[in-house]
């Protein structure tokens, strides 16, 4: 059992000390160039030292190993040291501003960091020792009787407070504690942390021994402990068709409910890390760990296609148990010519970004080079072409995200060389932002809406014209209304698919997206993650490309760019109107009844199947089979051109995260060319036209353009795609 220091006001006294030492460093006159910046006491410097490295600030390459992970922390500790870490580095960066937004803000800050470190102190449920540091002895106020398992090291929060007038230079001397420092200074009437460990390598009755020293004196305490046995597991992870090794993503949760890592852990996920979060590890083939002795519940994943493991075993004191885990497919789009790709991760370097794609069973990864406020990632594996480290099964591509913060953010595919700038306007800008897991800026005033000079604005659209120069694919990074551009370079054909489910809201990209299609665009749907830190897998939401043939890049990207695909987050989703599939054609000179079937299979249970019809809904059928099946046939008359899509929706997916979407999948759709008649809705291109209306003011009045010949450009065009829906909002068709 942990042991936790409580008493009456306990976190009010914490937050009201630390927010006098704050009040009381910042109100001193600037710190010279090598004195710590945060503005921050020494107490609160302590405990970001021990805590930052199990978050650390802008992972790349094995995103999992560079967050830290020092100790394993998951839940509500996780997210009160990530609140903490975040609002020290707030703090930090606020001191560096100029001097009118430093006075603005600091106050703020400092507020805030002292609350979310009380907070921390809160939520820590390690065993605590606490000594006052007395003018002739020292006090231990708290002295707990650890309980330890064997082999499982435990983390122990040392506390030195110092009530006194004067500075004290302490010396530290343990036996059976590890200690980090031997000796420490503790100002007068502060406090300081240091971090031990107890080991236990050893089951029984212990103790070990803390001796504390300054200026002549010198006291001894003896902590005894009491070590209970462990057990040890060793998994075999297996395809349960034919028992070949695998990869899968597992963890392993103790009777008391602790997550207990397995003893190496090269790759790994911190689910929903804002709120509850939940630790994974990825073995390769086989895993080790320790637990006490006792139930353990192991439960196991692999991509979308398998089905879960979730088993309760009882691991014997001081016993190993071995166990073989055979993974189970309960579907295989491979066998049925579907390759799956996310079109959308950032971070990861070669090796990590093959080995995670293969851990999800996914087939295509693109990595994008990002240029976020004037810092550059993953530049250096660009190589304009398919990285070697690809295998036949696995095909990793480094590409780019070209980013405007207000017109929209774009990945550019299959690019031979990067388009440069990587990013324009306020999003190129070299600013200072803080990043553990989430873009924060110490300034509060959100992204940047325009540039500045030498970092100007300029229409997506040049970026897109450059890529298809070099032979390559434009997608679209997020439909959705915050992004104002794409509208105006559909009518210059320079998009050729866009991303859905990527940080979008369903309802209102869908709208958007049928407004397109209604105004007689192809435009594919594709999917990605956006994967960053190690929050999300890669593929959790992925877009399936049909081949005829063999997996290779130049036939995948093929097939995306002509939508023989469909997208999900989980269940698998068929369409075929009279015998064509998604991506393809049918032409009629003459009215026909059109023969459409729709199939929906899912792992979790959802809630209808749809069939969509230039927008609208024209036929819907509940999930049978507990939810998890559907099948719908329709007979529907065309004497029009239509473009005719298949959708699933509803029910909850079994992991989150802050874009999370119910569980979705949308067939691409089937177009149908009716003697040669355009498609042109004038209520799609009425919706279209309000919509770029908020982007012809911005350019005339917000954005920084390099000077008046390139804003006149870029208002000419912008007025020239308006034009276009302008004449199909009043009925004038296409032409």
């Amino acid at each position: 059992m942990s042991f936790r220091l409580k008493s009456t006001g306990r976190r009010q006294l914490v937050l009201a000390l630390l927010l006098l030492g704050l009040a009381a460093f910042c109100h001193r006159q600037e710190a010279p160039p090598d004195a710590n910046p945060a503005g921050a006491p020494a107490a609160l410097q302590d405990l970001y030292a021990i805590f930052s490295h199990e978050i650390r600030r802008e992972a790349v390459g094995n995103v999992y190993q560079g967050v830290g992970n020092r100790f394993q922390l998951e839940g509500n500790l996780y997210v009160a040291v990530l609140k903490a870490l975040n609002a020290y580095d707030i703090l930090q960066e606020t001191t560096r501003l100029p001097e009118a937004d430093r006075e603005r803000l600091l106050p703020r800050s400092q507020q805030e960091a002292g609350e979310a470190f009380a907070a921390l102190e809160e939520s820590l449920d390690w065993p605590r020792i606490r000594v006052e540091v007395g003018v002739q002895d020292f006090e231990l106020q708290s002295l707990p009787k650890l309980d330890l398992h064997r082999e499982i090291p435990q983390p122990i929060l040392l506390t030195l407070h110092n009530p006194t007038s004067e500075a004290r230079r302490l010396s530290l001397r343990s036996s059976g504690l590890r200690m980090e420092v031997d000796s420490v200074e503790v100002a007068p009437s502060a406090t300081r942390h240091l971090l031990a460990h107890v080991d236990a390598p050893k089951t029984g009755e212990g103790a070990a021994c803390l001796s504390v020293g300054s200026e002549g004196m010198s006291v001894a305490w003896r902590l005894p402990y009491r070590v209970a046995e462990t057990g040890l597991l060793e998994g075999r992870l297996v395809e349960a068709e034919g028992g070949a090794p695998t990869i899968g993503r597992i963890r392993a949760i103790d009777a008391e409910g602790r997550y207990r890592p397995p003893l190496e852990a090269e790759y790994g996920l911190i689910l929903r890390p804002r709120r509850a979060p939940t630790r994974w590890s990825y073995a390769s083939g086989s895993f080790r760990l320790r637990a006490p002795a006792g139930k353990i519940r192991i439960s196991i994943r692999r991509g979308l296609e398998y089905l879960p493991i979730d088993e309760e075993l009882q691991l014997e004191a001081g016993q190993t148990l071995r166990r073989t885990f055979a993974l189970k497919r309960w579907a295989n789009m491979e066998r049925e010519g579907w390759h799956s790709g996310d079109t959308h991760i950032h971070m990861l370097d070669p090796p990590s970004a093959l080995f995670e794609m293969q851990a999800e069973n996914l087939r295509v990864g693109h990595v994008l080079v990002l240029e976020h406020m004037g810092k550059i990632y993953s530049k250096e594996h660009f190589r304009g072409e398919l990285d070697p480290i690809s295998d036949a099964r696995h095909l990793v591509y480094f590409n780019q995200e070209y980013r405007n913060q207000t017109l929209g953010h774009v990945s550019l595919l299959s690019l031979k060389t990067l388009v440069e700038p990587i990013s324009t306007g306020g999003l190129a800008v070299p600013e200072t932002t803080v990043y553990r897991y989430s873009y924060l800026r110490p300034s509060r005033k959100g992204f940047p809406r325009h540039g500045r000079d030498g970092w100007p604005d300029a229409l997506v659209l040049d970026a897109m014209r450059e890529t298809h120069r070099q032979g390559g694919l434009v997608n679209w990074a997020h439909l959705r209304p915050a992004q104002l551009e794409f509208p105006v370079d559909m009518v210059f054909g320079e998009i050729d698919t866009a991303d859905i489910l990527t940080h979008t809201r369903l309802p209102q990209t869908l709208k958007l997206w049928y407004s397109l299609l209604n105004c007689g665009f192809r435009l594919p749907a594709t999917a990605g993650t956006d994967r960053i830190g190690p929050e999300e897998p890669v593929g959790h939401q992925r877009v399936y490309v049909k081949l005829d043939g063999p997996l290779t890049y130049p036939a995948w990207m093929e097939g995306l760019r002509l939508g023989r695909s469909f997208v999900t987050n989980g269940p698998m989703v068929s369409l075929s109107v009279d015998g064509r599939g998604p991506g393809e054609t049918l032409t009629l000179s003459k009215r026909k009844v059109l023969a459409i079937q729709a199939r929906a299979r899912s792992l979790r249970p959802f809630e209808r199947l749809e069939i969509v019809v230039n927008g609208k809904v024209a036929a819907s059928v509940p999930a049978q089979g507990q939810g998890r099946r559907a099948e719908l046939s329709l007979d529907y008359p065309a004497d029009q051109s239509l473009w005719i899509a298949a959708r699933c929706m509803g029910g909850s997916p079994e992991e989150t995260s802050i874009w999370t979407h119910p569980l979705f999948a949308h067939a691409n759709p089937v177009h149908v060319d009716y003697t040669g008649r355009d498609l042109a809705d004038p209520e799609s291109a009425c919706y279209l036209l309000d919509f770029l209306k908020p982007l012809e003011k911005w350019a005339r009045e917000e954005a920084w353009f390099e000077n008046r010949d390139r804003k006149d450009q870029a208002l000419a065009t912008i007025r020239q795609g308006m034009d276009f829906y302008r004449r199909l909002c009043k009925g004038e068709g296409r032409n």
